[in-house]
């Protein structure tokens, strides 16, 4: 009974050092790889399959943290992306579970943050639709990257707002460089549109993932993505698409 509780011992003995070393050499492979001071917080093993592990990873200098795919050697790592299928449901909870662990704790924008940053806005950088109402009693602010498939939705749908209110659109590119070639596109197209029909046909012209840039277009200057990036930011806006009402 005594050697089949050593054997065991050995056994968990094993599998916790062999754990370590898989952190050791995730984090120095990532540290290489990044030239920052990386370390693995913690690993996950996926239900539907060995090969792969949920690692969080945590970077020394910021204190910040983000979960990211592994292969089982440690000599691959994928960064999450919006899509992730598994034949285990329980894959997706632990997923989930250890993006949320990453999140830093967001406090949502005051509104009289945002009503003082959106009414100090220039109008060449916001995007103007009237609305069909008479007398519309708002205006719809809206953060919004031609990548992004809710802003695409969402601007699909732009007549039922318009049906309360004006809409003010602000193009930002959270979602990388051809978002911010897109969004400058865009900005010089609707400069001399008048009709909002035409800048919206424009726009979901443009919002169309089908949609590819030119390489005249990838020379536009995309300061003023970049401005509007930096902005929404400090104002507490962290993701898109974003929303915001102003009574009239």
């Amino acid at each position: 009974m005594k050697k089949i509780a050593l054997i065991f011992f050995a056994i968990a003995s094993l599998a916790i050092a062999s754990n370590q070393d898989f952190k050791d050499k995730v984090s120095k492979f990532v540290s290489q790889k990044t030239q920052r001071e990386i370390e693995v917080k913690d690993v996950f093993d996926l239900d539907g399959s060995k090969d792969l592990k949920v690692i969080i990873l945590n970077d020394k200098k910021d204190k910040t943290e983000i979960a990211v795919l592994g292969t089982q050697d440690g000599n691959i790592i994928i960064g999450l992306s919006n899509v992730f299928l598994s034949k285990s449901d329980k894959d997706l909870m632990i997923l989930a579970e250890a993006y949320q662990t990453t999140q830093p704790k967001v406090e949502p924008p005051k509104p009289e943050v945002l009503n003082q940053f959106f009414s100090s806005l220039a109008n060449d950088r916001l995007i103007s639709l009237k609305s069909t109402a008479k007398n519309p009693k708002q205006t719809y602010y809206l953060v919004s990257d031609p990548r992004c498939p809710g802003c695409r939705k969402e601007l699909g749908e732009i007549e039922k707002k318009l049906k309360d209110g004006d809409v003010k659109i602000l193009l930002v590119s959270f979602l990388g460089e051809e978002s911010a070639y897109k969004a400058k596109l865009i900005y010089d197209k609707l400069a001399s549109i008048k009709s909002d029909s035409q800048k919206l046909k424009i726009m979901r012209e443009i919002y169309n993932p089908e949609y590819k840039l030119t390489p005249k277009d990838k020379t536009k200057n995309i300061d003023l993505i970049q401005k509007n990036n930096e902005d929404v930011a400090k104002a507490g806006i962290q993701s898109v698409p974003f929303e915001h009402i102003i009574k009239k």
